[in-house]
């Protein structure tokens, strides 16, 4: 006999012939690279880390057992004639023996544990591994578990019974694909101080070698969405996988739930298929989603109007944490979602095409385009989790929420007879305390000494309607209506006592009727003419300006004064 484990109802039993104990050091080494071959075995490995050991004559076999009366739970190892051979250290128990290039990457990252959670290469290793794989490799499963040489018996058993890494590790991360031909791949990693895990499985189907092409490419995005969240502080990378083959893959999903330097544990949930994006995170700084309907393809832009569309998004996005003091990085977050979700729209699959062949869609002309963002239908938040900041007074609360959506209709009976109709809204609420000078240093304490200070309590709204609809081919209609409100509540406290109570209100609201512009570019000989010629084309980029949300209700009166349609027309 060379080495045999069981797990027995009362402990863990080793049966180790001495000369296979130098080979095992070698697995059990942490930080070790070099790992024993073996042949495909779904025994698990039990070794331990021990210093140089000389062989012993084959026929001595020294038997350790854990859980009996009077022995500690990892004991001293000796040879037959009485001399020690070592005393134990740290235990390792792989799920299996392998030297394969996965195997040796995770004990690599698992002697570091310095980076991406231990999961560095790992995410684009396994997914690369399709590329050359076959139907016998596909399903993959390795873990690694270490333990202290006192560890208690029932602690190693009832860890290993439970395999506890595969599925709620302290940190997570499982990817599924769907292919088109039905298969389903899932891939999930975990880690935590004292082990790691991965596994591969294939299921509902057979890989196609199109399928094996398309999952290694996606083998990069894997790896950054992981590096991603790994970082400090973490970022959303996601726009690689959103650009996966939608002719050999169906939808793409990523799950992670990871535990940062102080314990705090951070979700991600990530979706995408041809019909819808999302994106959803929760942690300790608050939580955002993004969601992206897909279904209504055709009020998508060219992709510059896309690229003007996410930009004047993002300059919202800022000018709303600016003015309600929102945390950095959850909106450095949420505008990572909102880019990446909104970038690399899909192409038509092969049914969008054939459905649209049977029923013909409304075609959208340079008028129609003008008064639409270029984006798909959206809705967005981002809620900071909110704070008791002075405990003197806890019913003033630091807290920050933004909601932001758009939604759009394409209405009519044929393309001579359409309506189009685009709105857009956003909502912000925020409250925050600052010092009563930009040098004082804010130390609310339920002392009235501390209670000097501004308490701002925010809240806003904007929204923005465009509309356009034709008779018989002709315009009958056309415009744009916005709105815009900001209150901000100010309350100036000077030794707990209010000294100061103000409220501050402005809004403003704005309309444009472009029929008659409109009429003019469509009819008579020079109307196409008119449409294709740089004054034209200014005039319609000036409108397309107009369509985003403007929350500055001063902004948008001066908005409005500079985008003087008349002076484009003459």
């Amino acid at each position: 006999m060379t080495h045999e484990t069981s797990l027995l109802s009362r402990g863990l039993r080793l049966l180790i012939h001495p000369s296979d104990i130098a080979a095992m050091v070698t697995l059990a080494t942490v930080g070790s690279t070099s790992l024993p071959a073996s042949p495909s075995s779904s025994k698990s490995v039990v070794s331990s880390a021990t210093t140089s050991i000389s062989p012993i004559a084959p026929q001595s076999v020294t038997s350790v057992t854990l859980g009996q009366t009077g022995m500690t739970a990892i004991d001293q190892m000796y040879s037959p004639s009485g001399s020690l051979l070592s005393v134990l250290k740290p235990i390792q128990i792989w799920e299996r023996a392998s030297n394969d290039a996965l195997t040796t990457l995770m004990a690599t990252n698992f002697a570091s544990r310095s980076s991406s959670f231990g999961f560095k290469y790992l995410g684009a290793a396994l997914l690369e591994r399709f590329k050359n794989g076959t139907e016998d490799s596909d399903n993959f499963s390795q873990s690694i578990i270490q333990f202290a040489p006192d560890a208690e018996p029932s602690e190693i058993l009832e860890t290993i019974t439970r395999s506890q890494l595969h599925t709620r590790a302290e940190n997570q991360v499982s990817l599924k694909i769907q292919t088109v031909g039905g298969a389903q791949v899932e891939l999930t990693l975990g880690s935590q101080e004292n082990g790691m895990a991965l596994q591969v499985q294939v299921t509902g189907g057979t890989l196609t070698e199109a399928d094996r092409n398309a999952l290694a490419k996606l083998s990069g995005a894997f790896q950054d969405a992981i590096d991603g969240l790994a970082s400090d502080p973490p970022r959303l990378n996601l726009t690689g996988l959103m650009q996966f083959d939608s002719t050999v893959l169906s939808s793409v999903s990523l799950h992670t739930s990871l535990t940062t330097d102080k314990g705090e544990n951070q979700i991600l949930d990530f979706n995408a298929d041809s019909k819808q994006r999302s994106v959803s995170t929760s942690g300790p700084i608050g939580s955002m989603k993004v969601n992206v309907d897909l279904t209504n393809p055709t009020i998508i832009g060219n992709a510059k109007q896309q690229a003007k569309a996410v930009d004047n998004y993002l300059k919202q996005f800022d000018a709303a944490q600016k003015r309600g003091h929102g945390d950095a990085t959850l909106m450095a977050m949420f505008k990572d979602a909102f880019v990446g979700l909104n970038s690399n729209y899909p192409a038509l699959t092969a049914q969008q095409r054939a459905e649209a062949v049977v029923t013909p869609t409304i075609q959208l002309n340079q008028l129609d385009r003008s008064v639409l963002t270029g984006l798909a239908d959206f809705s967005a938040s981002v809620t900071q989790n909110s704070e008791l900041s002075n405990p003197y007074r806890p019913n003033e609360r630091d807290a920050f929420s933004y909601q932001l959506s758009q939604d759009s209709s394409i209405k009519g009976r044929n393309q001579l007879d359409r309506s189009i109709t685009q709105k857009q809204q956003s909502n912000l609420t925020a409250s925050y305390h600052e010092p009563l000078t930009a040098n004082q240093k804010l130390e609310l304490s339920t002392e009235l000494k501390s209670q000097n200070y501004y308490y701002h309590q925010i809240k806003d709204e904007a929204s923005s309607a465009a509309a356009i609809s034709y008779e018989k081919g002709a315009v009958v209609h056309a415009s744009l209506i916005q709105s815009a409100s900001q209150s901000a509540q100010l309350q100036k406290y000077v030794l707990g006592k209010l000294t100061e109570d103000k409220t501050t209100s402005r809004q403003s609201s704005h309309s444009e009727d472009f029929l008659e512009l409109f009429k003019a570019s469509t009819q008579g000989n020079d109307a196409k003419a008119w449409l294709d010629s740089y004054l034209g084309q200014q005039a319609l980029s000036a409108i397309n300006d107009m369509v985003f949300l403007q929350p500055d209700p001063t902004q948008l009166e001066e908005q409005s004064k500079e985008k003087n349609l008349a002076l484009l027309v003459s």
